[in-house]
């Protein structure tokens, strides 16, 4: 099925919507079950995935990769520290910058969530067809893409 601008090649913007709606609708309750199994919110998760991916991130990078503003992102840092999932330090080279490092917590609780969802995910996914699970896992791998929102994916910290 090919989709352009007009709603043409099988898309009509009825379905587009459905299909948007139902999407979103899909990762909201899978988001609210880690809520609700791990304690942590949607942000406090993502950002404790980002800094698992690697050695430290500054808060305005932090920041950025959030779409959050500094004082927000501040806090949010804070909320994990406290939990002892997250340590701050200043920056060798600007010491006014605070960077942020996974601490030994933090990436056991990552592991946690990680191994949970995908033992989740793979156990709904052996009930679809090779070619679904395929299908799956190539609007999943284009997925920013798809929702125009590229730009604020590549924000994540490399």
């Amino acid at each position: 099925m090919a989709i352009d601008k007009d709603g043409a090649g099988g898309l009509d913007r009825k379905t587009a919507d459905e299909l948007l709606y139902r999407s979103l609708r899909s990762v909201y309750h899978f988001e609210r079950g880690l809520v609700e199994r791990f304690g942590l919110g949607y942000q406090e998760i993502y950002l404790l995935q980002l800094l698992r991916r690697r050695e430290s991130a500054r808060i305005g990078e932090i920041a950025s990769a959030l779409g959050a503003k500094v004082f927000s992102t501040t806090r949010l840092v804070q909320r994990l520290e406290v939990l002892g999932y997250v340590g701050k330090e200043r920056d060798e080279g600007d010491r006014r910058g605070v960077s942020v490092r996974l601490l030994p917590a933090g990436g056991r609780l990552v592991g946690e969530i990680e191994a949970h969802n995908f033992g989740r995910i793979v156990g709904a996914a052996s009930a679809l067809s090779a070619d679904e699970q395929s299908a799956f896992v190539l609007v999943a791998r284009n997925l920013d893409r798809v929702l125009g929102v590229e730009d604020r994916v590549d924000l994540d910290p490399a």
